[in-house]
């Protein structure tokens, strides 16, 4: 707003009106990196979750007692200190990996804790429990990785149509007019040109959305 104030003091309504439109897509590129981001971040943590659990399985196969499993663990994976911490100090790590898995990507980890909890007050093996969470975890990372893919192809189909307008106007100078300055020149071509710009950056934003939701991540 204080840019849009600035630039409609400065330049009148036609730096206000390209202030608009600046920020629109600003905004709008902002919220998609963002939303790239943390759709990365889930994904690498799904993958160190599942790697955790099969490391701590394969420890627990081998004869290593649970307390001991989990501080070999612990040194190979980051996601397994929090919890081997806690345990160090007297404190139930099952605790720990509950409020970890309330973080994006770390789900999985509410399954540790529940095989870890069974497998301490009933003494029953854990690492059988442990390679089926592993292999249900790798199983989703696949069908992620597979919708993702399929996916990508309605993003990136998104970002074309948003480019298109910019492209319109490039044919309209081939053609011998002049839209950028009919855009610029009064009330009619301000208005065209906000309402561009508004529909373009709903429109990604519409089809990001759908994609979300229908990512299993989501």
């Amino acid at each position: 707003l204080v840019l849009i104030i600035a630039a409609g003091i400065v330049g009148h309504a036609q730096g206000a009106v390209l202030a608009s439109a600046a920020l629109l897509v600003t905004v709008t590129a902002a919220r998609l990196i963002i939303q790239y981001r943390r759709r990365r971040s889930a994904l690498r943590a799904r993958a160190d979750v599942a790697q955790a659990c099969t490391v701590l399985a394969s420890y627990l196969r081998v004869g290593q007692v649970p307390s001991a499993a989990l501080a070999i663990a612990a040194g190979d994976c980051e996601v397994l200190r929090e919890g081997h911490r806690a345990h160090t100090v007297g404190t139930d790590p099952v605790s720990v990996w509950r409020q970890q898995a309330r973080r994006s990507g770390h789900e999985g980890l509410l399954d540790l804790a529940r095989a870890w909890q069974v497998s301490v007050e009933t003494g029953a093996p854990m690492s059988s429990t442990l390679d089926q969470v592993a292999a249900s975890l790798s199983a989703d990372q696949s069908l992620m990785g597979v919708v993702n893919s399929e996916l990508a192809a309605a993003r990136a189909t998104s970002k074309v149509m948003a480019a298109l307008p910019a492209c319109g106007i490039g044919i309209g100078y081939l053609l011998g007019g002049s839209p950028a300055r009919w855009l610029l020149g009064g009330p009619a071509g301000w208005a065209c040109l906000l309402a561009g710009v508004l529909l373009a950056c709903a429109g990604v934003l519409w089809i990001e959305a759908l994609a979300r939701h229908a990512s299993p991540e989501a």
